[in-house]
């Protein structure tokens, strides 16, 4: 049970945590980069493939985990659908 808890715990803010590491490396690489990124993408664009795709099982796990209380983590699983589509959305709105 607790553990189950610390999962959830686990699995509602990882992702959000992670969405939010993403956008701060797209804006750094726009910083950086302006509209001309490096041919490979740079450091930034593999670290930030890594934590997007990362972040879809952790989200689907946070369904799962608390399938029988969804109603009550619809916001939280809404922040974190919102935060990933923000993040991927920044990649498109810099030209990166």
């Amino acid at each position: 049970m607790i553990g189950t808890i610390k999962l959830a715990r686990f699995c509602g803010i990882a992702p959000i945590v992670m969405s939010l590491i993403s956008l701060a490396l797209v804006i750094e690489g726009a910083i950086e980069f302006g509209s001309h990124p490096p041919a490979d993408g740079g450091w930034q664009a593999h670290i930030f493939q890594l934590l997007m795709v990362t972040e879809l099982p952790i989200i689907l796990a946070f369904v799962v985990i608390g399938w029988h209380s969804l109603k009550r983590n619809l916001p939280t699983l809404g922040a974190q659908v919102l935060l990933w589509a923000v993040a991927l959305g920044a990649v498109r709105f810099f030209s990166l």
